[in-house]
């Protein structure tokens, strides 16, 4: 095999991946496996795998003569095989994205990653120990006061009522609200970390049904997977769903559904969680975008 056929058969992979990711935009395709914000980047990449496909394609035009006197060889594998092995390595990937590029994470990774609860007991100030000498101390001999000076403060971190300022007022001041695509996973958060105040609030959300292992027949999880960028770093977000006694093997792993009914708290694996005690349970169609993606609010 040629060094010209080397560079026809690198233009034609890059080509390939071009078209498989045209595909997913043109199709909508490509929300499954990158967030919004991260549209710019793909754009950014596409553009790129163009211009290095053409560069590699007009290349496998020129002429083949190539030396050099420093005493190696340069030129490409002429092995047929071995090169045909390295560049299936490339093809093959093109090849299945194109036939199961809309595959929808459910109820099986949701399981290997774990329902994902909220560190909603924890305080930043009880884990973090400041270290000694932190606190310089002088005393005010008038006053005899004690003044505290270069205060070490606990690390800034942003709670989710700093995260979700509008959406926390909006649903503090509404007695029922549904989850939209939008303030999903905000909505989720707040009420993992503020359980008690929106209790006996009425919710509406939906999502795909999953379990974990022992779950009684009255006890399933109902939700969406979020992502942050790429679907690589998606979790489950979702909610408790328990019935008074009511056998929920109706609905399958993976089955949507559209839940409505009242916050409840309770404990779960030592964790207080919120839980929706249902008064309506209907089977949807998987909506055209599975996933939620995480938008933050910051307070001016």
């Amino acid at each position: 095999m040629n060094r010209n056929t080397h560079y026809f058969l690198r233009s034609v992979i890059l080509l390939g991946f071009g078209l498989f990711i045209i595909k997913l935009l043109i199709s909508g395709d490509i929300q499954k496996f990158i967030a919004p914000r991260m549209m710019p980047y793909m754009y950014f990449a596409l553009g790129v795998i163009a211009i290095l496909g053409m560069i590699q394609f007009f290349k496998s035009d020129s002429e083949d003569d190539f030396a050099c006197d420093c005493g190696h060889d340069h030129d490409y594998s002429h092995s047929k095989g071995r090169s045909l092995l390295v560049y299936s390595l490339f093809i093959i990937p093109i090849f299945t994205g194109m036939i199961f590029s809309d595959h929808v994470l459910g109820s099986s990774q949701a399981s290997n990653k774990g329902f994902k609860y909220q560190l909603n007991s924890a305080s930043p100030s009880d884990d973090y120990d400041k270290p000694n000498g932190s606190q310089n101390e002088t005393v005010d001999s008038e006053s005899s006061t004690v003044h505290e000076q270069d205060t070490l403060e606990d690390p800034a971190i942003l709670t989710t009522t700093e995260r979700y300022p509008e959406l926390q007022k909006k649903l503090s001041e509404s007695e029922s609200f549904t989850l939209t695509e939008e303030d999903y996973i905000g909505t989720i958060s707040l009420l993992e970390e503020q359980v008690d105040e929106y209790i006996g609030k009425q919710v509406t959300m939906n999502g795909f049904v999953f379990r974990e292992d022992g779950f009684p027949d009255d006890r399933m999880v109902v939700g969406r997977f979020g992502i942050s960028c790429c679907v690589a770093d998606g979790g489950i977000y979702g909610l408790l769903i328990q019935g008074d006694g009511e056998d929920f093997n109706q609905y399958k792993n993976d089955t949507w559904v559209e839940i409505t009914g009242t916050i409840k708290k309770v404990e779960h694996n030592n964790w207080e969680l919120p839980m929706i005690e249902p008064t309506d349970i209907k089977t949807i169609d998987v909506p055209k975008e599975p996933y939620v993606y995480e938008e933050f609010e910051f307070a001016g």
